[in-house]
């Protein structure tokens, strides 16, 4: 497997018609999105940070949805990952959503805590994912119990099903990246090097540990110094191979001590996140304020809701926006947006190639 999944980077430079489209200013549509099918999680981890919604047992509808779907690959999105305020597996129609999602030439990804993720669920819907990705904070049951805040005997679950996907995919000769992640806090730092060398043995493709961000609207509130914690990537990389990428994170880390590179969010065209209510939000960390929603699907169509003036007036409003303030620590658009700032902002000396 190459390092093709640039983990700490971005993608756009494979986008280059739809950046030339908004470097033109043209009302481009996303390349992702991101959809929370259900609000509820039957986790409550100490790193959640959407736990300010209330894990309300909200679904969005299926129909609604695949309605969408279709106008989705329209407009030209080529990518959604399920993931979203809760555990899309309790939405008892995800399986059914993942394989439209693919039929009509979307890329589909999910995140999910694996305890739902049964053979059965893998066997129907794992050659439809790209890629998906376990949360995992422990390999020992105390602390992953202590951090996900669930049932006893579930990380044993998650493990059977991790392997149990792990020989279906093999089976069914597909082609799914199948990942773990590791959020990274004083609790489990003793974890990492043990978990690495377990998931090895498992035989996921990879597994990545990144820093906790704080999520500006939510009540866990954790401090954690990562400086002293970058010193276990040397073992990690004794431990990878070809075939098992380990990232550890350490360039998030470090951005976590240091201040934007820019004052504008120019991403945010490229990317919307969809609740479990279908309401659009440019960001997941506005989600909750009604002010900031795009709109909402239930009411309107995607191209009604991006074409709007809604949509126009958030934009203008996003654009003077002071970043410091309201946006999360550790921004998944940030190398995006360092990314077109150059290219809005080039040097003297760009012809000089």
């Amino acid at each position: 497997m190459s390092d093709k999944i640039r983990m700490d980077s971005h993608k756009l430079i494979f986008h280059p018609e739809r950046v030339a489209a908004w470097k033109r200013g043209e009302n481009i549509y996303p390349i992702e999105l991101e959809i929370g099918l259900t609000n509820a999680c039957n986790h409550r981890c100490i790193f959640c940070a959407v736990d300010y919604t209330g894990y309300q047992p909200t679904m969005l509808d299926a129909g609604v949805l695949k309605k969408n779907i279709a106008e989705f690959a329209q407009k030209g999105v080529k990518s959604i990952i399920y993931a979203g305020e809760g555990e899309p597996l309790l939405n008892k129609n995800a399986v059914d959503i993942i394989n439209t999602t693919k039929k009509n030439d979307i890329d589909v990804a999910m995140s999910t805590n694996g305890v739902l993720l049964t053979p059965e669920i893998s066997r129907e819907c794992l050659a439809s994912l790209t890629w998906i990705r376990f949360s995992t904070a422990a390999i020992t049951d105390s602390i992953y119990e202590k951090i996900h805040q669930c049932r006893k005997g579930d990380l044993s679950i998650v493990l059977r099903n991790m392997e149990e996907a792990v020989r279906v995919k093999k089976d069914q000769g597909a082609s799914t990246t199948i990942g773990v992640q590791l959020l990274l806090l004083p609790d489990n730092k003793e974890e990492v090097v043990k978990m690495a060398k377990e998931l090895k043995r498992i035989g996921v493709d990879y597994f990545t540990v990144k820093p906790f961000s704080q999520h500006p609207q939510s009540g866990n509130i954790l401090q954690v110094d990562y400086q002293e914690m970058l010193g276990v990537e040397k073992e990690l990389k004794e431990i990878a191979t070809e075939d098992y990428k380990i990232y550890f994170r350490a360039h998030s880390m470090q951005k976590l001590v240091c201040r934007r590179e820019y004052d504008q969010c120019l991403a945010l065209p490229f990317m919307v996140y969809i609740d479990a209510k279908g309401n659009l939000w440019p960001c997941i960390v506005f989600m909750g304020k009604e002010e900031l929603s795009y709109g909402n699907l239930y009411q309107e169509s995607f191209q009604e809701i991006w074409e709007g003036n809604r949509r126009k007036k958030l934009i203008e409003y996003f654009s003077k926006m002071d970043l410091e303030t309201n946006c999360r620590e550790l921004c998944r658009l940030d190398e995006m947006n360092k990314y077109l700032t150059e290219l809005k902002n080039p040097g003297d000396h760009v012809n000089f190639i």
